[in-house]
């Protein structure tokens, strides 16, 4: 009998399991794990990948964080120099499939766990196209099938696109056709995500398809553009998302293993005693971004303060060798810039000293280490949604209208979703209606920012504020977004000589190694060239 061994998330959930010959008694069978057991740990182990490195990289490649030159010598070089190798965040890859097989695993459950199986499809969905966005062709059909197909195929990335909205009609349907009695609920406590609403998985369905047609918007490809056309047929009288899509399994500060991803990654880490600030040093918010959210005359955002920087970074002290110190204010490093850059940019001309940059952090603060361990992990924002509704309805999609509306919305729950992490509290919300008010405003006749200008201009305005919208926390979808329509528009680092940002990522070298008959050969050069090797169907 063939086993598999399932990995569960460390802590957050114990299974009984019964002995056989030759079992350890300790580790549980894929033939023994059903799927309210198996459904956590896929459901976790797949957001840490989007959390961590997905999300790392694209804040860096859309210009939002760069390394902070306070506290290292050399931070963030490769997304400078955009030094592009097989082994550069290969972990996207690799962990994303690892994941995903999981989600497979109840897939193969079939008919007897309905409910459960619509929930991977749907999650399986969601993260394959980020790898098919950022690789193209990858392995799908034979993909997920792990010692019985250790080499599988690479599949066209618009046949995945097809087999993956393919699944999500399938999902949608088994949600639909599936009696609500006990006999098929999803427990609570299986489901850290929705904890087993139905009615809130077939949404979030919806606005994952959605996604899929608003990424194929430019597709020269009649596949593509036959699947979009279905893709805007089905989501006739469709609901999407109506609050942010969260995930919490019961993150902890208990150990490493237990925490919220997010924070593991890029917080500051407390845990049984142990303090960590290396990774919550590491990154901090970029040039860019802080004089964009400033309305710095250099930026497209000129003469618009955006009041969100206070809720997305922290205030710091820029110290000029006095032990007073100097100015404290928002302070973003160029993206690029060495040691010898930064004592120029503190106006530091003494040279005993490494100068720093106190108390300055990304996510504003609001990972403290009280609540940060704990806190809640974002697989999509409200804001994307309706950034989603709003270009659907610019682009005369079939069925969708109110453009304006629905991108003001989307600028509206992002300052909600802003002003409210640190504290839900009621006037919290109030203040940030006001503020998103005041702000929609100032930006409206600023092209590129507000509603404003043509067609394209419009395009580039829901690109900035998702940018703003899904900074620190989704960067990979701006990076993504940003690929397809070439906004927002983001500066080079000064150190980079490249003449553009990488179109793809390269298939990593555990690809080249253990599957090298099936692995497309790509080249860095190609790395930097539009569809240098195989178009890419949302390109």
């Amino acid at each position: 009998m063939k086993k598999y061994i399932l990995l569960s998330f460390v802590g957050l959930a114990l299974v009984s399991c019964r002995l056989d010959d030759n079992l350890n008694p300790n580790k549980v069978l894929a033939d023994q794990a059903t799927p309210g057991l198996r459904l956590s740990g896929a459901s976790v182990t797949a957001y840490a990948v989007q959390a961590g490195t997905m999300n790392g990289l694209g804040n860096a490649w859309t210009n939002a964080w760069s390394g902070n030159f306070a506290t290292f010598g050399n931070p963030f070089t490769t997304e400078s120099n955009l030094d592009i190798t097989t082994t550069y965040r290969q972990t996207i890859f690799t962990d994303t499939y690892k994941a995903v097989t999981r989600f497979q695993r109840i897939i193969d459950f079939g008919a007897t766990a309905p409910n459960y199986v619509a929930i991977a499809k749907i999650q399986k969905a969601y993260y394959m196209q980020i790898l098919v966005d950022l690789y193209g062709n990858i392995p799908f059909s034979e993909a997920f099938k792990e010692s019985d197909n250790p080499t599988p195929k690479y599949d066209k990335d618009v046949d995945i696109y097809k087999a993956l909205v393919a699944e999500l009609l399938e999902a949608r349907a088994l949600i639909a056709s599936t009696p609500a009695t006990a006999a098929f609920k999803v427990e609570a406590t299986s489901d850290p995500i929705f904890k087993g609403n139905m009615v809130k998985w077939n949404e979030f369905c919806n606005t994952v398809m959605l996604k899929y047609a608003i990424h194929l918007a430019n597709t020269t490809n009649a596949d593509g553009i036959a699947l979009r056309n279905q893709i805007i047929s089905a989501l006739a009288g469709a609901s999407y998302i109506s609050g942010d899509v969260t995930i919490n399994p019961g993150y902890s500060n208990a150990s490493a293993d237990t925490q919220n991803p997010l924070y593991l990654n890029f917080g500051r880490l407390t845990y049984a005693g142990a303090v960590d600030t290396q990774a919550y040093q590491l990154m901090t918010a970029s040039d860019h971004a802080v004089k964009s959210l400033q309305g710095d005359p250099s930026k497209i955002t000129s003469g618009v303060t955006d009041s969100r920087i206070g809720y997305l970074f922290t205030t710091g002290v820029k110290y000029n060798g006095t032990a007073a110190g100097g100015a404290t204010g928002y302070y973003g490093f160029p993206q690029g810039m060495t040691n010898d850059d930064y004592k120029v940019f503190l106006g530091y001309t003494v040279n005993d000293r490494k100068p720093v940059i106190g108390n300055f952090s990304f996510l504003g603060g609001n990972f403290v280490p009280a609540s940060g361990a704990s806190a809640n992990g974002f697989l999509m924002l409200r804001s994307e949604s309706e950034f989603l509704q709003a270009e659907a309805a610019l682009r005369g999609y079939a069925g969708f209208a109110g453009d304006q509306a629905h991108f003001e919305q989307g600028i509206r729950y992002s300052f909600i979703f802003d002003y409210t992490q640190v504290d839900p509290a009621a006037a919290n919300t109030t203040a940030a209606n006001a503020a998103a008010t005041a702000y929609i405003a100032s930006a409206a006749a600023k092209v590129k920012v507000g509603w404003a200008g043509t067609v394209d201009n419009k395009i580039a305005a829901i690109q900035y504020q998702r940018w703003v919208a899904l900074m620190n926390y989704n960067g990979i979808e701006s990076y993504i977004n940003y690929l397809r329509t070439g906004y927002p528009e983001t500066p080079l680092a000064t150190t980079t000589v490249k003449a553009n940002k990488p179109w793809r990522l390269l298939y990593p070298s555990a690809e080249y190694s253990s599957n090298s008959a099936n692995v497309p050969v790509v080249s860095q050069a190609e790395v930097f060239t539009k569809n240098a090797t195989t178009p890419f169907i949302y390109k």
